[in-house]
C-alpha cells in the first residue's frame, strides 16, 4: 500500500484538511485524516509540513501525519493476515474509521427524530458522513444549513408545542409547519422549500437505516416548494460600459470594477475568483479548485482578464471583504446610466406575492458577474454543457433556472438560431 497526503484547499489562506490517497491492488481510496494545516506551511513535493519558525510545531505535526500513515498501514496488513483477502474501499474505510476515529461499525442510533438530527448535524460537521455521490465531505454551508432548520424545528416546537417524532413527520406536521413559517416568520416559499428538503434528508436517511418506517414524508403533497425569482444580470452591453468606465481618479472603485470584471468573464464564485493566485494563471488559463464543491475548473482568460492581468503586473486587483465589495459595487453601479433604470423582483413571502421595484444598482453584488458570465454565454450560443463544466451547475434543469432570460431574450435567441441554421444550410 502506498499513502499520499494531500491538501483539500490548497490556495486556501485559512487551516485546510488535509487527505490521503491510499492505493493498494490496483484500487484507489481517498480518505480524510484529522489535521489541518495553513497552506503555506505544507511542502507540497515532500508532502509534510515544512521546517519553519512560522510553524514551529512542524516536527509534532509531521510525527502524528507519520504515526497515522503506519496505524493505516498496520489496520490494512491485519485484517489481510485475518481474513486472507484484500478488502474493498467500502469496508477499508469502515476499519479506518473504527479504528482511527473511534466509530462503531453498528453505532446505536438516536431513535427519537430530533436526537437523530442533531446526530446527523454532527456526523456531518466532523467529516463522518459523506456526499454519497462523490463520497467528499460536505461543505460548511450544509451544515449551517442543517443547523438552522434543527433551529426552526426548536422554536416551532417551543410554540405550538407539537410532538415532533418520526411517527409524526406526517402530512398534519407538513401542514402546521408550513403555515408557522408561512405566517409567523414570514419566510418565501423558497426559503420554506428549503427547510423542508432538509427535513426529508433527514427522513431518508433515517429510512435507509431502519430507524424510522413512517413513509409519510414520501407523500406528493410533502412537497418542497419553489419558485422562480427574477435576479439580476447585466447583459453585454452592461458589462462594457462598467468596463470602459473612466475610474482613473477613484481606485478604491477601480480596484473593485476590476475584480467585478474578473467574476463577469470567468464565471467562478466570490469566493473563487477573489482569491486566485499567480501560479494559478497559466499559459492562458486559470486553473482553480472550487471551494463550495472541491471540483477542479479550467477557465480560458478572457481578453478583458488579460488586460486587467497586465494592468496590475501579472496580479489580480486586491481583494476585499464580499460585504465591503457589494457596497462598494452599489457606488460604482449609480455611475452607469443604464444601471438608474428600474426594475423588479416577484416573490412569495408570508403566503403572499411581493413585487419590490429597484433600480438596477441598487441589486448590483458581487454575485452578478457569474450570474451575467453564465446567461451571456449562453445567449451567445456557447453549449450549456460547456457552460455547467465551469459554473459547476450539474444538471441542464438546474442551470436554466439559474440564468435569466426575458421573453424578448428568449425571441432573439431563437432567431440566431435560425440564421444559423439558415448558413449552415448555405454552405
Amino acid at each position: 500500500m502506498t499513502i499520499s497526503f494531500y491538501l483539500k484547499r490548497p490556495s486556501s489562506d485559512i487551516d485546510t484538511s488535509i487527505y490521503a490517497i491510499l492505493f493498494y491492488e490496483g484500487l484507489r481510496m481517498k480518505y480524510y485524516t484529522p489535521e489541518k494545516i495553513l497552506p503555506k506551511h505544507w511542502n507540497k513535493d515532500a508532502q509534510k509540513a515544512k521546517q519553519t519558525d512560522k510553524f514551529r510545531e512542524h516536527s509534532e505535526f509531521n510525527q502524528r501525519l507519520q504515526d497515522w500513515k503506519s496505524d493505516v498501514g498496520n489496520i490494512y496488513r491485519k485484517w489481510i493476515n485475518n481474513n486472507k483477502v484484500i478488502p474493498n474501499t467500502a469496508t477499508l474505510k469502515e476499519l479506518l474509521d473504527k479504528e482511527l476515529k473511534k466509530v462503531e461499525a453498528k453505532k446505536e442510533l438516536n431513535e427519537t427524530f430530533t436526537g437523530y438530527f442533531q446526530q446527523l448535524i454532527n456526523e456531518t460537521k466532523e467529516g463522518i458522513r459523506l456526499q454519497p455521490k462523490s463520497g467528499k465531505p460536505y461543505s460548511k454551508n450544509t451544515v449551517k444549513a442543517y443547523t438552522t432548520t434543527f433551529n426552526t424545528l426548536t422554536s416551532f416546537a417551543a410554540t405550538y408545542k407539537p410532538i415532533i417524532d418520526f411517527k409524526n413527520i406526517n402530512l398534519d406536521f407538513y401542514a402546521n409547519f408550513t403555515r408557522y413559517l408561512t405566517k409567523d416568520l414570514k419566510f418565501t416559499s423558497n426559503t420554506i422549500g428549503k427547510h423542508i428538503k432538509i427535513i426529508k434528508v433527514v427522513m431518508n436517511d433515517a429510512t435507509e437505516r431502519g430507524v424510522n418506517t413512517n413513509m409519510q414524508f414520501r407523500s406528493r403533497k410533502f412537497s418542497v416548494t419553489s419558485e422562480n425569482t427574477d435576479a439580476l444580470y447585466l447583459n453585454e452591453k452592461e458589462v462594457r460600459e462598467i468596463e470602459n468606465l473612466d475610474l482613473s481618479k477613484n481606485k478604491r472603485l477601480d480596484n473593485v470594477r476590476d475584480l467585478f470584471l474578473v467574476g463577469c468573464y470567468t464565471g467562478l464564485r466570490y469566493s473563487d475568483f477573489s482569491i486566485l493566485k499567480p501560479e494559478q494563471i497559466q499559459d492562458g488559463f486559470i486553473e482553480t479548485t472550487q471551494i463550495k464543491t472541491g471540483d477542479p475548473v479550467v477557465i480560458p482568460i478572457h481578453p478583458t482578464v488579460e488586460k486587467i492581468l497586465a494592468k496590475y503586473d501579472g496580479q489580480l486587483p486586491r481583494s476585499i471583504s464580499n460585504q465591503k465589495t457589494n457596497e462598494y459595487l452599489k457606488e460604482l453601479g449609480k455611475l452607469i446610466p443604464s444601471l438608474n433604470t428600474s426594475t423588479s423582483k416577484t416573490f412569495t413571502k408570508g403566503g403572499l406575492k411581493v413585487t419590490n421595484n429597484h433600480l438596477k444598482w441598487e441589486i448590483l453584488s458581487s454575485h452578478t458577474a457569474r450570474r451575467s458570465f453564465a446567461t451571456n454565454e449562453y445567449l451567445a450560443g456557447t453549449p450549456s454543457i460547456t457552460i455547467m463544466a465551469i459554473t459547476g451547475h450539474k444538471t441542464e434543469k438546474a442551470f436554466l433556472r439559474y440564468i435569466k432570460l426575458t421573453p424578448n431574450e428568449h425571441a432573439k435567441l431563437l432567431k440566431l438560431h435560425w440564421q444559423n441554421r439558415d448558413q449552415l444550410k448555405a454552405v
